[in-house]
């Protein structure tokens, strides 16, 4: 994709490792669609995904659209113009979460077909693990998120991973299938 600096995805590669690469599609609904295509206007076409390792589990956010459903997933943010991968992780992690976070290990890159009523619209998510440095975990932007909670492996891969899959929403059928990846890699990779 365009707005992703490839030259930085290749430096990433060299520090944090060869992420394992995916494909997906997903059927969005007419409000997911919208929101992507919100952001494709801006020239983004991507996020940036961390699972932030803290206390044994992993942080989770969820956002004020699916609030008290008991979904919660991996905070994500995309990068602005001129700003690098890596600080826009470390930006939007904070804003979300809360947490200061370092990059450990560049775990997948999945490349995902937005699939609208009026036509496909290509995204890219880069998925991290991280480890949480320091701060608070809280919202800090509370415009975009509800809550902030630590969350364990089976919690994500099962109830909640249950409930995305079963909402109807092709942004959670997504996100599901990223949390997945992310842990059938980290199994693979022994971590």
């Amino acid at each position: 994709m365009s707005d992703i600096d490839s030259e930085q995805v290749e430096q990433l590669i060299v520090r944090l490792g060869e992420p394992s690469r995916y494909h997906f599609g997903a059927d969005f609904l007419e409000f997911e669609c919208d929101l992507v295509k919100t952001s494709a206007a801006k020239g983004r076409h991507h996020d940036i995904t961390c699972f932030i390792q803290m206390d044994g589990g992993y942080v989770g956010i969820q956002k004020h659209a699916y609030a008290d459903t008991g979904v919660f997933r991996a905070p994500s943010g995309g990068a602005t113009p001129g700003e690098s991968i890596e600080d826009a992780a470390v930006r939007e992690m904070y804003e979300e979460t809360g947490l200061v976070i370092e990059l450990t290990k560049f775990v997948l890159d999945v490349t995902l077909d937005v699939r609208c009523k009026d036509g496909t619209i290509p995204w890219r998510s880069l998925v991290f693990l991280a480890n949480a440095l320091s701060g608070e975990m809280k919202a800090v932007d509370t415009y975009e998120i509800y809550a902030v909670r630590l969350l364990s492996r089976d919690e994500m891969l099962g109830p909640i991973s249950e409930l995305m899959n079963t909402s109807g929403w092709g942004g959670f059928e997504y996100r599901a299938f990223l949390t997945h990846s992310f842990f059938e890699e980290m199994d693979r990779l022994g971590i």
